[in-house]
């Protein structure tokens, strides 16, 4: 009896909209979204992608409002204690909500409604249709109320007159599938929920997937689970000489990988480094002799070359990366056979050895030192198998460290400008990045990133 009122509850909690939708945004209570609100008013002084300005009166097709405040979102008639969710397909945006206050919210409505064109009202089937026709006769935008509920929808500019039986279907109707009980899974704040879609048969990622935002103070949690992401397949939580590794950097990720993933992973790895040829085949020939145990540590970004060439760019990322061999000898053996003076170019040179039972391959010798002093103390039990652990600063410092210049003649390099000018004032206000991964099932994951702001800097300034 009460597993049938948990499942009826969560169903009714669900968010309705687009049966094919590729994006669902989603708050199971409309008031609760201003929790996130010092997070991202705080985050949002660092990057003006994430301030509050940016998103809060984007969220209906039809009216605006501030979701971070309840009474402005009270002030138009909609139910601050229920649902709000906006469903996307392609230019289509469709928003359904409860409605608290029936002739503000059809007031407020219209007003908006006018700016499309001439405004109409028709009444059927107990459904109330509120919408715009413009000098050409096409329905912009319109707004179907059942009740107590409602669904708005426009189309970027094109007719939504064909789209109505469509939307109307879905009105009152709990949208369903795994993205959604995962949801339920997941209790949050928001949700961005991106549903199972038929895909190119080359595409990346063949599956769905739900994030969960919530946030207490200077900290923001985003709990995820998908299907079909593409990722190697993970042991879980379990011992690892990488568990209490700490080196100062950028970053460090800790995987436990199934010992079958090995030889598919190295194949995807290795042929992008300088020696590829000559390290594929070794790594290869080494798979059977690891544990899956492995880290990867990025130092800092030093530029001694430029970056307009592949191999440049590799040494310019300072790195480590590591493997416990579970047959030290065999691996000793593997790696002496690998002749020193295909790892050796003009930009730089890689180094390959054993550290006790730990395989080693660095582009930096000072970082290797660092992390080789650091793995006498880092045996322990790793929780999850995947945890990523990213200094803030470290990285701001390392999109700094890549000179204008090279950016201009190097198109691959477009993206480090966005995120140096977008990300590098909000790492600068951040204290600590963390997340981690598991693979619950061989195809599902589930993840969770923590995103915690340093409460006792200023706020730089994010170029506005």
């Amino acid at each position: 009896m009460i597993s049938t009122l948990l499942m009826a509850a969560s169903v009714a909690a669900a968010p309705k909209g687009l049966a094919d939708a590729e994006l669902i945004t989603w708050a199971p209570k409309a008031a609760e979204v201003s929790t996130l609100l010092p997070f991202f008013t705080r985050a949002g002084q660092g990057s003006v992608m994430v301030s509050p300005a940016s998103w809060r009166e984007s969220v209906h097709p039809v009216l605006e409002f501030d979701v971070t405040r309840p009474e402005s979102i009270a002030a138009v008639g909609i139910a601050v204690n229920e649902g709000l969710s906006l469903s996307v397909r392609g230019p289509i945006s469709v928003g359904c909500h409860g409605v608290s206050d029936g002739p503000v919210f059809e007031a407020a409505c219209r007003k908006r409604l006018e700016r499309f064109g001439t405004v109409f009202k028709a009444e059927a089937g107990g459904v109330t249709t509120l919408g715009a026709r413009d000098g050409l006769n096409r329905v912009q935008a319109a707004v179907l109320l059942k009740g107590r509920e409602a669904c708005a929808v426009s189309a970027s500019g094109q007719t939504v007159e064909k789209l109505l039986p469509e939307v109307l279907k879905q009105l009152g109707k709990p949208l369903s599938g795994p993205h959604l009980k995962a949801a339920a899974e997941l209790p949050a704040t928001q949700y961005f929920v991106f549903p199972e879609r038929p895909a190119a048969a080359n595409a990346p990622f063949k599956g769905w997937a739900t994030l969960a935002l919530s946030s207490k103070a200077d900290t923001l949690t985003v709990d995820a689970k998908s299907k079909g992401a593409p990722v190697s397949q993970l042991q879980g939580a379990g011992a690892s000489p990488f568990a209490a590794l700490a080196v100062p950097g950028v970053a460090t990720l800790k995987l436990r990988l199934s010992k079958e993933q090995l030889p598919g992973l190295f194949d995807q790895l290795f042929p992008s480094f300088p020696g590829g040829r000559t390290l594929t085949p070794a790594a290869k020939e080494l798979a059977p002799h690891l544990t899956g145990n492995v880290a990867i540590v990025f130092s800092r970004v030093k530029v001694t070359s430029g970056l307009r060439s592949p191999v440049a760019r590799f040494f310019a990322a300072r790195m480590v990366v590591l493997a416990e061999a579970s047959d030290p000898k065999a691996a000793q053996a593997l790696v002496d056979a690998i002749d020193p003076k295909a790892l050796a170019f003009k930009e730089g040179t890689l180094s390959a050895g054993l550290a006790g039972s730990v395989v080693m391959l660095s582009n930096d010798g000072d970082a290797k030192d660092a992390v080789v002093a650091a793995l006498a103390t880092s045996a322990g039990s790793q929780k999850h198998g995947a945890e990523l652990d990213v200094d803030p600063k470290a990285l701001a410092k390392a999109l700094a460290a890549v000179p204008l210049l090279e950016i201009v003649q190097s198109p691959e390099l477009s993206g480090v400008l966005i995120a140096a000018t977008e990300l590098g004032p909000l790492l600068q206000l951040t204290n600590r990045v963390r997340g981690w991964l598991d693979s619950t099932s061989a195809t599902t994951q589930r993840a969770q990133l923590t995103w915690t702001l340093d409460a006792d800097r200023s706020a730089p300034d994010a170029g506005r």
